[in-house]
């Protein structure tokens, strides 16, 4: 059930990459249930992005199907928001691409794709964004990064990298643009269940590795990560910048050693011997 905060975002513009699935579904379910109107971008064909937007009232969300690994079309999401809206007050970077694979095999077309989507159009997204929101002296950018972007993953190097620099991009720009009255975030989800690790999800030996390292043992849901998101980019955050936000079930406050209960039961069972 979506709940129904009045007022929170009352007419104000959004645009979400990656806006038709998984957590930007999730956002754009809850912004125009919060009164927002919402550009939804994202790759997906277009009867599906369509359907999509077709449960919302047509003036509340716009499909715009464009994939972003290029300059122009990145920054064609701003354009297309000012033209059908006619403002542009929050902006989520949302969208993301992943390669799996060790370095010394990894193929460079997929390498650089993966860079292009998560860093590339985030980059030239803000670009084109700021300078309107500068005008305004408002506007909040929410990154969608990674626990991947703060740790090493293995065989995810890529991914891992292009992630990290989105993180430490958000912190400087969030620095940078403070004084703009333009707030900068950035949330790192653990495993959450969307399209993209719903196959992954359904092999029980990948079930098991979630549920044995993450303290809450499960996956985040989509809504988990929106409502977060939606907290940042709301006035109830008005002192929050420059920061990457865990939502992760505890995944990163903890050790991921497989052993760790091990050792801890056989160092419990000789304490004598650890003081």
């Amino acid at each position: 059930m979506v709940h129904q905060f009045p007022g929170r975002f009352t007419d104000k513009v959004v645009a979400i990459t990656g806006g038709a699935s998984g957590m930007g579904a999730a956002m754009t379910k809850r912004y125009v249930a919060e009164g927002a109107k919402v550009l939804v971008a994202d790759m997906c064909d277009e009867k599906k992005g369509l359907e999509f937007v077709s449960q919302f009232p047509k003036d509340r969300a716009h499909f715009y199907r464009v994939d972003i690994s290029t300059p122009a079309a990145a920054a064609s999401v701003v354009t297309e928001t000012l033209k059908v809206f006619g403002d542009l007050d929050i902006v989520h970077n949302n969208a993301a691409a992943v390669a799996w694979g060790k370095i010394p095999e990894m193929d460079p077309e997929k390498w650089h794709r993966v860079f292009q989507v998560c860093v590339d159009a985030p980059f030239y997204i803000m670009r084109e964004a700021i300078p309107h929101m500068q005008k305004k002296h408002s506007g909040v950018i929410i990154n969608t990064v990674s626990s991947a972007g703060l740790i090493g993953d293995l065989g995810l190097g890529c991914y891992c990298a292009a992630k990290a620099a989105l993180a430490n991009l958000t912190r400087a720009m969030g620095a940078d643009h403070a004084q703009d009255g333009i707030r900068i975030n950035a949330v790192a989800p653990g495993w959450t269940r969307t399209a993209m690790t719903e196959a992954l999800s359904a092999t029980p030996e990948v079930h098991e590795l979630v549920a044995s390292t993450t303290p809450m043992h499960r996956p985040a849901e989509p809504e988990e990560l929106a409502a977060v998101m939606m907290f940042l980019a709301s006035d109830d955050a008005s002192n929050v910048t420059g920061a990457v936000w865990n939502v992760d079930g505890g995944l990163l406050a903890v050790s991921r050693m497989q052993s760790l209960d091990k050792i801890h039961e056989t160092g419990n069972k000789g304490k004598e011997n650890l003081y």
